[in-house]
């Protein structure tokens, strides 16, 4: 009995944590509003399991969650402000995770993009999404 204890104490060890540390370490997007200075920034973002509902942005707004552990977790957001609206999946587990704990991202008209840590730039841009997802 005590030598199954150990062995499954060592199972979900290793299960808990690898060489990098935990695989339920919080993921993290920070959304920062770089439209023509006094424009209000709406966002929207949800996954299958969690609305986070709407915030009118100046400045940033940010979330945190645990990814899941099959590559399985994303977020869509609907982005509008005065005659546009926009939406774009800000995370994508098999995209992002490798990349970013932290995924800053600025919204700008022209569409998102993300903070490099390699290059110290937001040079990561990406063309918003067809506006037929509407929420």
């Amino acid at each position: 009995m005590m030598k199954t204890s150990a062995t499954l104490v060592i199972i979900c060890y290793l299960f808990v944590t690898n060489c990098v540390g935990s695989i339920w370490i919080k993921a993290y997007v920070k959304i920062n509003n770089i439209l023509p200075p006094g424009t209000i920034l709406i966002v929207h973002c949800k996954s299958k399991e969690d609305d986070l509902g709407i915030h009118h942005i100046t400045g940033s707004w940010g979330f945190s969650f645990i990814p899941h552990f099959f590559d399985g977790t994303m977020f869509s957001c609907s982005f509008a402000w005065p005659g546009e609206f926009h939406w774009f999946d800000i995370y994508v587990q098999s995209r992002d995770q490798e990349k970013c704990t932290q995924c800053i991202w600025e919204i700008s008209p022209q569409g998102p993009c993300r903070w490099n840590g390699l290059t110290g730039e937001f040079n990561t841009c990406y063309f918003w999404s067809p506006s037929s997802k509407l929420w």
